[in-house]
């Protein structure tokens, strides 16, 4: 009975955590997003960064990311991020569209260099 209760105890501290991670990695999320916005490139890129170390199936801040490296003109590094969004399968048809043309775009550069 004791390692049964223990046993519930584990579970539920563990689907505590992973709530608070999914929950601070939203956060950082959209704090990338406002700094992205306020041109803070470099801070929003750690702040998605944070995200997906929280929550590593995070398709959406790969694929933030991958665009603030395109701002940076980090294409190698755009190429990885938003190809790893794609193959996340981001269920978003508007976002896999500007994903194909991120994508498309630093692909071509990188065939430029």
């Amino acid at each position: 009975m004791v390692l049964l209760l223990l046993s519930n105890f584990v579970l539920w501290r563990r689907k505590m955590m992973i709530d608070r991670n999914q929950e601070l990695a939203e956060k950082y999320f959209n704090s990338g997003k406002e700094k992205s916005k306020n041109g803070e490139v470099d801070l929003a890129i750690e702040d998605y960064t944070t995200a997906i170390e929280l929550k590593p199936d995070y398709a959406e801040a790969y694929y933030y990311r991958g665009g603030s490296w395109l701002r940076l003109g980090e294409w190698e590094k755009a190429r990885s991020d938003i190809e790893t969004a794609r193959k996340m399968k981001m269920d978003i048809i508007v976002v896999s569209d500007e994903i194909r043309q991120k994508y498309d775009r630093a692909w071509k550069t990188l065939g430029n260099i």
